[in-house]
């Protein structure tokens, strides 16, 4: 069961015997304090990894697996930088969980996500049924009071800029729906590059589509089209060779590496 070391932050223990900090935050909280909390400190290098995995095929699937199994978890396990995302034991934020477990991985990952719409573990009520397991391979979660998906999206935002402070960070879509999409914006306002993985699927391929097309039904994916692309907002197409991703994020999130390319 978890124990409390403040009023808001307590510490859990997973059935993998992992252990991880929890902090319920308020709004009253600064988002250096939160990280402060969580014994994390700027200026760190990150990546932010959104989206979800719905909808794939058994290949894209696979395929996806191979990017964060051989790519993303080994280089940020390298590179020592931290890793955001949205904390729950699903889709591709359930990969980079499992993937941290497969390399063995050290590094910091920090999910973010509504209070009212996950739970600890062995966490049992007729309430806690509804919600969404956390991913038992994290490291630290911040749990935010907000009471629908999507009200994470500015928290991860700029939790993510916080961290990085003067260092690289880079946003890596994969999948999604409506929730990706705003945080796709919420990352992109903060200036940080972000890069879509073509054939991934669903909100993914929907931004990639436009851009090939210079058109869009939906304002939003217009508008974020209009306003990041290229220069912010780049494409990596999931049936090229892989190694070609990790050194694009080798560029960005290296220390002597460029900040403001995807």
């Amino acid at each position: 069961m978890p124990k409390t070391s403040t009023d808001r932050l307590i510490e859990c223990q997973f059935s993998n015997g992992q252990h991880a900090s929890v902090l319920y935050a308020t709004d009253a909280m600064s988002y250096s304090q939160v990280l402060s909390m969580l014994g994390l400190h700027s200026p760190t290098a990150n990546l932010v990894v959104i989206g979800g995995a719905s909808n794939m095929s058994s290949e894209s699937l696979q395929r996806l697996s191979a990017v964060f199994e051989t790519v993303l978890a080994p280089l940020v396990q390298e590179l020592g930088i931290t890793v955001l995302d949205g904390g729950t034991d699903a889709g591709v934020i359930q990969m980079m969980g499992q993937a941290r477990g497969i390399v063995d991985g050290t590094f910091n990952l920090l999910g973010v996500a509504p209070q009212s719409k996950v739970k600890l573990p062995q966490e049992i009520t007729r309430e806690s049924e509804r919600r969404k397991d956390l991913e038992p391979h994290h490291t630290s979660f911040c749990l935010i009071p907000g009471e629908h998906w999507g009200s994470e999206s500015p928290w991860l935002a700029q939790l993510a800029t916080t961290l990085a402070g003067s260092s690289p960070s880079v946003t890596l879509m994969i999948n999604g729906g409506k929730v990706a999409l705003a945080d796709l914006q919420a990352n992109l306002a903060t200036g940080r590059p972000a890069i879509v993985l073509a054939g991934s699927g669903r909100m993914a391929d929907a931004i990639v589509t436009a851009i090939h097309n210079s058109t869009s039904a939906d304002p939003v994916i217009a508008s974020i089209i209009s306003q990041y692309y290229p220069h912010k907002l780049s494409v990596f197409d999931l049936s090229s060779p892989l190694a070609n991703l990790a050194k694009r994020l080798r560029q960005i999130l290296s220390p002597n590496g460029q900040r403001t390319s995807a």
